[in-house]
C-alpha cells in the first residue's frame, strides 16, 4: 500500500542487517552440488522479489541483492527478525493508520517471510533452526501443585468437562514441548498469575495453547494481521482442529465433525444448557494468543451455526469471556464479552507499546493511559458494551524481586509489552495496582463471572479499594 511508513523501516532493516553484512558462509559444499545450488537460489530470489513488492508498493526503492553471492544466515535472521525491526521502528510507529497496519502487502511480505524460513530449513550449514508452515497447536493441562515454576504439562490422559469452568490460555511462544521450557516460559509470563490454588487446579481446570518451536514467526504475524482484517469469520484449519479437539463438548453430547468441518453425529443441547456451558469458558491471550482465541471462537460458532439457530449462537458466544494482554479488540462488536489489558508511558513520545500499536493504532490512540487520568488506570468500554479496555500507567520504574530478594528491572519491558507488568508484582509499588486489578479479573472470570462484575475486588485484593479515583472510575461504568 503506497506511503505505507513501515516500508522505510524494513528497507532500511534490509540494508544493515543483509546488504551492509559481511559474507560469511561457507559455498564450497553449495557450489559443488548444482542441484542444491539452483534450489538456493531460487528461494533466496523468491525471498527478495517480496520484499522488493512490498517496498514498490509501498513507494519504496527496491533493494538489490545477488542470489549467488546473498549470505543466507544474514537472510534467514532477517526473515525471522521482520517484527523486530518494525517494532523497534517507533517513528514509522507513530505515523501508522489502520490501513497501513493491515496493509495485504505487508501480510504477503510476513507470508514470505515464513516460506523462506521454512524453504531453508537445515539447508544452512551450522544454523539450529528449523522452520515448517501450518502446524497445528500444542495442548496441555497444566497440574499447577504448587508454582508453574515447578507445574505439571499433560499432553492426554484427561478430558475437557463443559460442566466446570475452564481457563484456556493462548500464549505465543514458540518453543519445544519439554517439561523444562514449558516451565520456564510459563513461569517468565504468567509468573503469580495463576496462584491462587482455592480456585486454580480446584475449582477451574487450567490448560495451556500454543504453536510448536517450528512455526515461523512470520506465519504468526501474518495470522494475527488476517485476522484482524477479518475478524468476523476467519479462522485456519489450525484453529479449526484445535475446536475440533478441545471444545466439541461445549456443542454437543457424542458430537462428530468430518474434514469439511460438518457435524455428521450428536446431540445437542437445549438453547439454554448451550448457552450456560459457553459460560464455563474463559480464556486468557497474551499477545497474538489473544488473535489465536478470536479465530477459534469464529471456528466455534460456525459449528454452534449448524446445531442452533442464529440468535442462541449469539447469546450464547456472549458468555464466553475472554481476557488479553497487549491485544485489543478486533471489532467494535466483538461475539464474546472480554476485559483487555494494556500498559503504556503516560509520556510514551518515541516510547510507544510497539505491539499494541503495531496492530492496532486508532485504538491504542484513543484508550492508551494518559497523564490526565487521575486513576492508576484508564477504562474504556467498546460500543458492543461488553467488552473493556484496561489502559494501565506503566511506571518507570517496573522491577522484579528474583529468587535472593533482590530487586532488578524487568528484562525485555519493551515499553509495557511484556505481560509481567501484570502478571507480577512489582516490587516497586506498595499497591501493586495492576497486578491486583488483573488477577482480579482473571479468578473471577475464571469461576463465570460476568460483565462488571469480574472487577469485582478479590477478598485478598482489597488493597485496591482504597484507590479513590479508581473505585469512581468503575463505578461509573455501571
Amino acid at each position: 500500500m503506497n506511503n505505507n511508513p513501515l516500508a522505510a523501516a524494513v528497507r532500511s532493516a534490509f540494508i544493515q542487517n543483509v546488504l551492509n553484512k559481511p559474507f560469511v558462509e561457507n559455498r564450497n559444499k553449495a557450489a559443488r552440488n548444482t542441484i542444491e545450488n539452483i534450489l538456493r537460489n531460487k528461494r533466496v530470489s523468491l525471498f527478495e522479489n517480496a520484499i522488493n513488492r512490498f517496498l514498490t508498493n509501498c513507494g519504496e526503492a527496491p533493494v538489490k541483492m545477488s542470489s549467488t553471492f546473498a549470505d543466507e544466515k544474514n537472510l534467514l535472521t532477517f526473515s525471522l527478525q521482520l517484527s523486530g525491526y518494525i517494532r523497534d521502528a517507533q517513528k514509522a510507529l507513530n505515523n501508522l493508520s489502520d490501513a497501513h497496519a493491515c496493509d495485504p502487502d505487508l501480510i504477503r511480505l510476513y507470508q514470505a517471510a515464513a516460506k523462506y524460513s521454512a524453504d531453508c530449513s537445515g539447508k544452512i550449514e551450522g544454523s539450529k533452526y528449523f522452520f515448517r508452515e501450518h502446524c497445528d497447536y500444542h495442548f496441555w493441562k497444566i497440574k499447577n501443585t504448587s508454582v508453574l515454576a515447578e507445574a505439571d504439562f499433560l499432553d492426554g490422559g484427561f478430558r475437557i468437562s463443559p460442566q466446570r469452568h475452564n481457563l484456556f490460555i493462548s500464549m505465543p511462544f514458540h518453543i519445544s514441548t519439554s517439561q523444562n521450557e514449558l516451565r520456564k516460559w510459563s513461569d517468565k509470563f504468567l509468573n503469580q498469575a495463576l496462584d491462587n490454588k482455592n480456585i486454580f487446579g480446584t475449582r477451574v481446570d487450567v490448560y495451556l495453547a500454543h504453536f510448536p518451536i517450528e512455526q515461523p514467526r512470520g506465519e504468526k504475524f501474518a495470522l494475527s494481521l488476517e485476522t484482524i482484517r477479518s475478524p468476523q469469520t476467519y479462522f485456519e484449519k489450525a484453529d479449526m482442529t484445535f475446536v475440533k479437539n478441545n471444545l466439541s463438548a461445549f456443542l454437543g453430547e457424542y458430537i462428530e465433525i468430518d474434514e469439511h468441518n460438518h457435524i455428521t453425529a450428536g446431540k445437542p443441547y437445549d438453547n439454554e444448557t448451550f448457552k450456560r456451558l459457553c459460560g464455563n469458558i474463559t480464556i486468557l491471550g497474551y499477545c497474538a494468543g489473544a488473535a489465536h482465541a478470536h479465530r477459534w471462537i469464529n471456528a466455534f460458532s460456525h459449528l454452534a451455526g449448524q446445531l442452533y439457530d442464529e440468535q442462541t449462537v449469539r447469546e450464547a458466544a456472549k458468555n464466553i469471556f475472554v481476557i488479553t494482554y497487549a491485544f485489543l479488540p478486533v471489532q467494535e462488536k466483538n461475539k464474546y464479552a472480554g476485559a483487555h489489558f494494556m500498559s503504556n508511558f503516560a509520556d510514551d513520545t518515541m516510547r510507544k507499546e510497539p505491539f499494541i500499536k503495531m496492530f492496532a493504532p486508532r485504538l491504542y490512540e484513543q484508550s492508551k493511559y494518559r497523564p490526565e487520568t487521575a486513576a492508576p488506570a484508564r477504562i474504556s468500554i467498546m460500543p458492543d458494551n461488553r467488552n473493556y479496555i484496561v489502559a494501565l500507567n506503566l511506571p518507570e520504574d517496573f522491577a522484579l524481586y528474583d529468587q535472593n530478594h533482590h530487586k532488578h528491572p524487568l528484562p525485555d519491558l519493551e515499553n509495557g509489552h511484556h505481560m509481567a507488568v501484570v502478571t507480577a508484582r512489582n516490587a516497586n509499588s506498595a499497591t501493586n495496582y495492576p497486578f491486583l486489578q488483573f488477577t482480579s479479573v482473571l479468578e473471577n472470570a475464571s469461576l463465570g463471572r460476568r460483565g462488571l462484575e469480574v472487577f469485582n475486588c478479590r477478598p485478598t485484593h482489597a488493597l485496591i479499594r482504597r484507590l479513590p479515583a479508581y473505585t469512581k472510575q468503575i463505578s461509573s461504568l455501571r
